[in-house]
This record gives structure tokens, sequence and C-alpha cells, in this order.
């Protein structure tokens, strides 16, 4: 059976999550959106009373490293089935379910970082089943992950077909 996590994979994973995490702020108001690394620095200095610095440091980190782990699991999943409609529905499928999940999500790791405590569920918004800028962004942001993975492994696809 094909490895389905190694060097590479996790490489791939780190360089297109970062580019994507990076696109996907600086494309984000284009959809009529503050910045979610600016919301969350401000959530930071007012419910946390971090420094602005710090809090801009601190919500980059988290939105990155939120990113990466997104590009991992499309990149594994490229690598187990390479097809356009597993390629098309997991750019959909994750689109959704991160839209889905977003709010709480945001609002959970801003309650954590500046209370250093978990939060209690129960006070969390409810899943956001909007269709709009959200899903759109959510979408285009797995679209660049699975447009930079297959760049990536473009040479290698070549190679089996």
């Amino acid at each position: 059976m094909k490895t389905v996590i190694n060097q590479k994979v996790i490489l791939t994973a780190l360089i297109v999550g970062l580019i994507a995490s990076v696109a996907f702020i600086f494309i984000q108001p284009l959809f009529g959106m503050l910045t979610l690394t600016s919301r969350h620095a401000a959530a930071y200095v007012k419910l946390g009373e971090y420094d602005a610095s710090t809090a801009l440091l601190l919500s980059w980190f988290v939105h990155m490293s939120v990113s990466v782990f997104y590009a991992l699991l499309s990149t594994i999943i490229f690598n187990v089935n390479r097809t356009w409609l597993v390629n098309i529905t997991q750019v959909v499928a994750l689109g959704w379910i991160t839209t889905l999940t977003a709010t709480p999500a945001n609002e959970f790791v801003v309650k954590l970082i500046t209370s250093l405590q978990f939060p209690d569920l129960g006070t969390l918004s409810a899943v956001n089943t909007e269709i709009g800028p959200k899903l759109w962004l959510h979408i285009m942001f797995f679209g660049v992950v699975i447009a930079g993975v297959w760049l990536l492994n473009k040479n290698e696809i070549s190679k089996s077909e």
C-alpha cells in the first residue's frame, strides 16, 4: 500500500498551505469582509489585553496553522485519489464543512486565546448554513490548495501516466 504521509506530502502541504493562507487574507476584502487576522487581532487586544503587535502575530500564526492543516488534509486526499471528480468533490465538500464550522471555530479560538481556558461549547454561535461570500471564499481557498498541490506534483503525475 502506498504511504499516505511522508516528508514530501508534509512539505507540499506546508508550502501550499502558507501560500493559500496569505491569498485568503488578501482576497477576503474582495468578498466584503474584514480580514480574519484583523478581526482576531482586534479581539485579542480587546478581550485578552494583548498588545497590537503580539495580537497580529498571534492571529497570523493561528490562521496559517489552520491553513496548513487543511492543506495537509487536501494533500492526503489528493495523493490517495488524484481524479478530477475526487478533487472537485473535496474542494466543494471541504469548502462547505469549513464554512459551516468557521464561525463557532473562530469564536472558540478567540475565547481560548483570550481566556487561556477551554470555552463552554454551548456559548459558541451556531454553524453557518448561509450560501454566500464565506462559502465562495472557502471553496476558493481549497481550489488554490488543490491547484498548488497539482502544480507541485505535476512532474510526478505525468511520469505515472
